[in-house]
């Protein structure tokens, strides 16, 4: 009797195996054919030379969908790129940064309405250029109304990012960042002087007149640290990342894990992709920007984006209250976003009327980084995709890719 029912346990235990449901595309709500044709997409960009590799992350009902990595981490070495790699987030920092605002917001450091000079005293004095096409030191006129925060998160007050092509765009982006496309020459040494640069400069705009993409997440950046009396990078450690358990993501990278970072790659005047000469360095940097400046993993961010998804919540770790969430995933820009169905939120664009491509859906939040990393989140669909890889100039065609082909692939309910 007793051999009988340790057969029976085993069997049973066996049973309990292989009788385990297969984990399939279709069984995560995909379509697994119209899945191939996105890998395949993603093998012909590289192997056409437009890119050198790129990692990709699906997650839909907090499970991993799709987690893989094609082509090399870097062309020069014919390294292969493999998950888990390292990337230069640029833009998609800013995010990061809003949330952080938002923290101290809800407890009550600071208010959406606070005018920034409140934090910045050396924003005071405020002009708004005339002819952008004058430069820096063309007519200008006093600005009349306050900043605020909530004007900093949506990029409607009036800041610029230098990346523009009138003479005004030329001069700030040199002021901001140094000489185009030479990263190590960077002509501030703390996040300090760069928002000085920032604030010396004229304003394009009113506050609250207009939508322009901005470097206003570096005056948000030094609010945190004054508000907290903590560096940036001590704050977003001890408030988001371990928390999250975001482990691989900060402003520099240890030294021994080096070696996981992607480089940058560039067309070369013939039009071959090659390694860029000027890579990002990934130690000693001592300007912790919210606008860039953060390194991180795929795996990472999508830590932070299921927080976003969990309204503010990611296992038991609360980052920020449903009703913030609510809130930064609303359109505060009073309709002066240009584009088409799209508004922007507190540190997010977001879909507020889907458009005709039909590969968009209402709620979805979402942006990218100058290097053409990509993500968006869709609540409605417990859904987020995330493209990482590195090369430049920006462009947004990865960034359409991914939402074409993953919202392409989901199953109908």
């Amino acid at each position: 009797m007793r051999q009988f029912s340790l057969l029976f346990f085993i069997a049973s235990l066996l049973c309990l195996v292989s009788c385990k449901p297969e984990i399939t595309f279709e069984s995560q709500g995909f379509d697994s054919e119209k899945i191939a044709v996105f890998q395949t997409f993603i093998a012909e960009e590289i192997k056409s030379g437009k890119i050198a590799g790129a990692e990709i992350l699906i997650a839909k009902d907090d499970a991993i969908v799709l987690h893989e990595a094609q082509g090399f981490a870097d062309l020069t070495t014919q390294k292969p790129l493999s998950k888990n790699s390292i990337f230069y987030l640029q833009s998609m920092t800013k995010p990061i940064i809003s949330v952080a605002i938002m923290q101290l917001v809800e407890k009550g450091m600071l208010s959406l309405e606070d005018p920034i000079e409140k934090f910045i005293p050396e924003a005071t004095g405020l002009q708004i250029i005339l002819d952008p096409e004058e430069g820096m030191q063309g007519e200008k006129v006093p600005l009349k109304e306050s900043i605020t925060i909530r004007h900093l998160l949506s990029h409607t007050a009036g800041f610029s990012h230098g990346l523009g092509t009138n003479k005004m765009e030329l001069e700030l982006y040199y002021s901001l960042y140094g000489p185009p496309l030479q990263m190590s020459e960077n002509p501030h040494k703390t996040i300090e002087s760069r928002v000085k640069a920032l604030v010396a400069a004229p304003l394009i705009g009113s506050p609250g007149k207009q939508w322009y993409y901005s470097a206003s997440p570096d005056i948000l950046a030094l609010i945190v640290q004054r508000v907290s009396k903590q560096s940036l990078p001590d704050y977003l450690k001890a408030k988001l990342f371990d928390p999250l358990g975001m482990n691989d993501t900060g402003y520099n990278v240890p030294d021994a894990e080096s070696n996981r970072v992607m480089s940058v790659h560039i067309h070369d005047q013939t039009g071959q992709l090659i390694t860029f000469a000027e890579q990002i360095p990934t130690r000693g940097n001592t300007v912790y920007g919210g606008t860039h400046g953060l390194f991180s993993t795929a795996q990472d961010y999508l830590r932070f984006c299921q927080m976003i998804l969990g309204n503010g919540t990611l296992n038991n770790q609360q980052i920020l209250k449903p009703e913030t969430i609510a809130l930064m995933s609303q359109d505060q820009t009073n309709g002066v976003f240009e584009a088409p169905g799209k508004g922007f939120g507190l540190g997010f664009e977001v879909i507020l009327d889907p458009i005709a491509e039909g590969y968009e859906n209402k709620g979805q939040l979402s942006w990218g980084g100058y290097f053409r990393t990509h993500f968006f989140i869709h609540p409605e669909q417990d859904l987020v995709a995330i493209w990482m890889t590195q090369i430049l100039p920006y462009s947004n065609e990865y960034g359409d890719a991914l939402r074409e082909n993953v919202y392409g692939a989901l199953l109908e309910p």
